[in-house]
């Protein structure tokens, strides 16, 4: 017999004694038997969230600009780029434009930001105007949408030049994610009603919900004027179930005053929606949907 084929057979004479000690009297009763250690429970983590690139990177190799900085009318050093970016935008997203009509405010300022990054400037937008910089020492400021939503090309976009830069803009920190979120917090560049909303048909289906499965927050002998949308007796309870269904299929959602706030899968976009009517009845159909926003507003 081999030495391994003789450890073989010795180990298993000790397992079987040993299991013979135990069970078979060896001066103890089957009660008797030694106790499991106890594993302490380890408790389920909560989903982590990546941190987002920064929107442009050119912005976030420069300071915070300087919104007292002095601005007048100069020429203009980045026309060419920006007339550029809006055509580059027209070719590579077409769905954001019917024509030179921009169906997608908060889409069409991210996008630029994102093109003219690729040309090494910083862009940046409280929502209307584009300010646009390559150093810190001075920024244009570009006003390339029309009160009727049409682009503005060219030499009538172009506002005045500030010095120093007034962009990027200071921010503060962002919160924490919303419960439940997996995705980190977002900030929103800007924000602008769609032709419809993306997020329309879940939300509605989650307001047919609760009104079936939850008829405890709603008063059904009082209706909205005109309308098939009972009262709400509970506020903050229609809110939250109509969050919850709507978490339960993927989305990240917030109550914000009247509205909820949606976003799902990416921090590309968020969805701002307003349930009640007047702060007092359910509202139903096309006018629960309000804005996107662009990137997620939360």
């Amino acid at each position: 017999m081999s030495l391994s084929s003789s450890r073989g057979v010795g180990l298993a004479v000790v397992v079987m004694a040993s299991l013979g000690v135990g069970f078979c009297g060896g001066g103890g009763s089957a009660g008797d038997a030694p106790s499991q250690p106890t594993v302490p429970t380890t408790p389920t983590p909560l989903p982590t969230t990546t941190p987002e690139p920064p929107l442009s990177a050119s912005c976030a190799k420069l300071a915070a600009g300087n919104p007292d900085a002095d601005c007048r009318s100069e020429s203009a050093d980045f026309q060419a780029q920006v007339d550029d970016a809006i055509r580059t935008l027209q070719g590579e997203q077409p769905w954001i434009f019917e024509g030179d009509v921009v169906r997608s405010v908060g889409a069409y300022y991210v996008g630029l930001i994102k093109i003219l990054d690729r040309q090494g400037l910083c862009a940046d937008t409280e929502g209307e105007e584009l300010g646009v910089a390559r150093t810190s020492g001075y920024n244009e400021q570009y006003d390339v949408l029309a009160s009727n939503g049409q682009v503005r090309f060219g030499p009538r976009s172009y506002r005045v030049t500030c010095s120093p830069s007034t962009v990027p803009r200071a921010t503060t920190p962002l919160p924490p994610s919303a419960a439940g979120c997996s995705l980190a917090s977002s900030r929103a560049v800007a924000c602008g009603r769609e032709p419809e909303g993306k997020y329309y048909s879940d939300v509605q289906a989650a307001i047919t919900q609760v009104l079936k499965e939850k008829p405890e927050l709603f008063d059904f002998s009082q209706w909205a004027p005109g309308t098939d949308s009972p009262l709400v007796k509970n506020m903050d309870g229609y809110h939250e179930a109509v969050i919850s269904v709507l978490k339960g299929k993927g989305y990240c959602a917030i109550t914000e005053g009247e509205e909820i706030g949606l976003k799902n899968g990416s921090n590309g976009f968020s969805e701002q929606y307003d349930i009640t009517v007047g702060d007092k009845y359910v509202r139903q159909g096309p006018g629960t949907y309000r804005v996107t926003c662009y990137p997620a507003a939360f």
